[in-house]
């Protein structure tokens, strides 16, 4: 499955959400009329905050499971599922929200 139609859905909407790292967390909030609305947020961990800086960054897929596999003791198959996931994820929040 291509994941890049979400790939750039994400990093063209990042423009309407806000980043606000807590650690190593990462909160992303909508913005509704320029205020951020935390009625509605989406909370990453560290891989998740890996993976959507890279996201925003414009990297595709597989330079990003290359940058998992780089960065995380992960097999193959389990960053790949994992991934596939995560973007899934993110991509309905953001269109979503």
């Amino acid at each position: 499955m291509q994941f890049s139609d979400s790939l750039s859905a994400i990093k063209g909407l990042s423009e309407q959400f806000v980043c606000k790292r807590i650690g190593a967390e990462l909160l992303l909030v909508p913005l509704r009329d320029n205020v951020a609305d935390f009625n509605q947020y989406f909370s990453f961990n560290e891989l998740g905050s890996f993976i959507y800086d890279r996201i925003v960054m414009g990297q595709n897929f597989s330079e990003i499971l290359s940058a998992i596999l780089a960065q995380y003791e992960v097999t193959e198959a389990q960053a790949q599922s994992d991934l596939q996931d995560f973007i899934k994820n993110l991509h309905h929040y953001i269109t979503n929200a």
